[in-house]
C-alpha cells in the first residue's frame, strides 16, 4: 500500500466513511455501529448527579443546579429551553416508580395536581419521562422554605400565614387532592411577593415510598408533622383530616417555636399516638389564648374532634383575625353592638374577663361557647335571648339567657369546660362555679358547680383531675 493509499485509508477512518459496496455483511455492521453512535447522545443520562456534573442536558432542559433532595427524589433548577424560562424539575429517585401500576398513578396524580389554580400552590407544568428518567416539571419558586424562618413569630402573623395554606388546601380537597406530606419543608415563602407557597401537590404519596415511609412500611425519619392515623399507617383513615393536623402543627410550630413532639422516630410516634400536645402556651407563656385553643382542636387524636374540614379551619382563623382587627389603638377591644338577626349581627369575641351574675343588663357581658366551634364568644348581656354570628365560625347561633349560660361558659384563656365523668357526692347547692389549677399543667381550669367533688378532663394537658370544692364566685 502506498503512502498516499495509508493516508487516504487513515481519513476514510477518522471521517467515517462507508466501506466500499460488495461486503455486505460489513456494511450491515458498520450502518448499525452508525446508528448506536447517533443513539448514544439521546440514551447516555445516568443518575444521580451531584454539583459537579453540572449543567447538563436532560432533554430540553438544561439541569443547573441542586436545589432539593427528599425520599422521593432531586429537584433540579433547570432552563426550559423550549418557553424560555426557569423550572423546577423533580426526578424520582431509583426505586420508587417500580411497576406500571406506579407509574401510571404518577401520571395521573400530576395530572390532577396539574389542574389545581391558586395563588399558594406551586403550578405543575408538565410530566414525562426522559432516557428512562420520569419526571415533573414544577413552577421554581425564588425564596426560603418555612423551615428556615426563625420561630416563633406573632400569633397575628402566624393566622395569617396559616390561613393562606388553609385556604389553598380547601381548594385542593374540594378537587378530591389531598396532599398527606404538610410540613415547613414543603412551603416555600416566595421572595418576591412574601406569600407561602405549597409544593409538592400532584406526588401520587397514597403509592411511592414517602420520604417518611420505607419499602416494607416501616417509619424512618422524624414523622413531626404526620397525623396519628398516617403514623398507624391506617391508609383507610388517611384523608383531608390529616392535612388539617399536620396544618395545625405547623401553626403550632410557628406560635410556639418548635414542634409539639420532639426526639428521636420512636419517640415521636409514641408521643403521636398515645398522647394529648401540650397546649402552645405553655411554652409561650404570653399567647393568645385563643389560638391556643385552634392549635389544640386541629391537631386532636381523634379525627372527630379536629375541625371538620380545612373550610371550618380556614373560617375559624377568619374570625380570629377578625377580632384581632377589631382590638383598639390602646390593644383593647373595640365595642361593636350586636344588632336583630335580620342585619346580621355579630358576637364580640371572648376575653378573660367574666359577666358578673346579675340579670343582664346593657353593660353587662354574657360568655359562652359557640355550640357549633367550641371557641369562647361574648356579647352584651342586653342580647340574652336573640341571635347572633359568631366571630370564629361565622355560624348564627342562640345567645343563652342567665340561666342558660350557667352551663354554657368557656373556661378561662380560652379553655373549654371539663368533661366530667363518674359521678359524686352532690356539692354545696350555694356554690356557682369552681376555677383552680390543674395540679399537672398548671392552667387555669373553670366548671359549673355540679362538677364539684367529681373527676374530668383538663382541656389543657388531658390529665384526669379531681375537681375540688375550694370557692365560690
Amino acid at each position: 500500500m502506498s503512502s498516499s493509499d495509508q493516508d487516504d485509508t487513515s481519513q476514510d477512518e477518522r471521517s467515517g466513511s462507508a466501506p466500499e459496496e460488495g461486503d455486505a455483511d460489513f456494511t450491515k455492521a458498520w450502518n448499525e455501529g452508525q446508528e448506536s453512535e447517533d443513539e448514544l447522545e439521546q440514551t447516555f443520562f445516568l443518575l444521580p448527579l451531584d454539583g459537579e456534573s453540572l449543567p447538563t442536558n436532560f432533554g430540553r432542559f438544561e439541569l443547573l443546579s441542586i436545589i432539593g433532595k427528599g425520599g422521593f427524589g432531586t429537584v433540579f433548577l433547570a432552563h426550559d429551553s423550549q418557553l424560555d424560562r426557569d423550572v423546577a424539575v423533580k426526578i424520582p429517585r431509583q426505586g420508587v416508580l417500580e411497576t406500571d401500576a406506579d407509574i401510571n398513578r404518577f401520571y395521573r396524580e400530576a395530572r390532577s395536581g396539574a389542574r389545581l389554580r391558586h395563588a399558594n400552590i406551586c403550578p405543575i407544568y408538565d410530566v414525562g419521562e426522559y432516557c428512562g428518567h420520569h419526571y415533573i416539571v414544577m413552577g421554581y419558586i425564588e425564596g426560603h422554605s418555612l423551615s428556615r424562618f426563625n420561630k416563633p413569630v406573632g400569633a397575628k402573623s402566624a393566622a395569617l400565614i396559616t390561613l393562606k395554606l388553609a385556604d389553598a388546601l380547601t381548594e385542593a380537597h374540594d378537587r378530591g387532592i389531598i396532599h398527606r406530606d404538610l410540613k415547613p419543608s414543603n412551603i416555600m415563602i416566595e421572595a418576591k411577593r412574601k406569600e407561602p407557597v405549597i409544593l409538592d401537590f400532584g406526588l401520587a404519596r397514597d403509592f411511592v415510598h414517602d420520604s417518611n415511609i420505607t419499602q416494607d412500611g416501616q417509619v424512618f425519619g422524624t414523622p413531626t408533622y404526620m397525623s396519628p392515623e398516617q403514623a398507624r399507617g391506617a391508609t383507610a383513615d388517611i384523608g383531608p383530616k390529616s392535612d388539617i393536623y399536620s396544618l395545625g402543627v405547623i401553626l403550632y410550630e410557628l406560635v410556639a417555636g418548635r414542634p409539639p413532639a420532639e426526639g428521636s422516630t420512636a419517640e415521636v410516634l409514641v408521643h403521636i399516638l398515645t398522647k394529648e400536645p401540650e397546649p402552645p402556651s405553655k411554652r409561650q407563656t404570653d399567647l393568645d389564648p385563643t389560638i391556643d385553643s385552634i392549635c389544640m382542636k386541629a391537631m386532636a387524636r381523634d379525627m372527630a374532634d379536629r375541625f371538620g374540614s380545612m373550610k371550618d379551619f380556614a373560617v375559624t382563623l377568619k374570625g380570629y383575625l377578625t377580632r384581632l382587627d377589631r382590638k383598639g389603638p390602646a390593644g383593647g377591644e373595640a365595642e361593636e353592638e350586636l344588632k336583630p338577626k335580620e342585619t346580621k349581627q355579630r358576637v364580640d369575641a371572648a376575653s378573660e374577663t367574666l359577666p358578673s351574675d346579675e340579670a343582664p343588663t346593657e353593660k353587662s357581658k354574657i360568655e359562652f361557647s359557640c355550640p357549633k366551634c367550641r371557641l369562647p364568644v361574648r356579647t352584651p348581656g342586653s342580647f340574652a335571648g336573640k341571635k347572633g354570628m359568631c366571630p370564629n365560625c361565622n355560624a348564627v347561633v342562640q345567645i343563652p339567657r342567665q340561666a342558660e349560660r350557667q352551663a354554657s361558659r368557656p373556661a378561662p384563656s380560652g379553655l373549654s369546660g371539663l368533661s366530667l365523668q363518674a359521678a359524686s357526692p352532690t356539692p354545696d347547692s350555694s356554690i356557682i362555679r369552681i376555677e383552680f389549677s390543674c395540679p399537672y399543667c398548671r392552667r387555669p381550669v373553670r366548671t359549673p358547680r355540679g362538677a364539684a367533688g367529681k373527676k374530668g378532663k383538663c382541656p389543657s394537658c388531658g390529665a384526669i383531675v379531681d375537681i375540688p370544692i375550694i370557692r365560690t364566685m
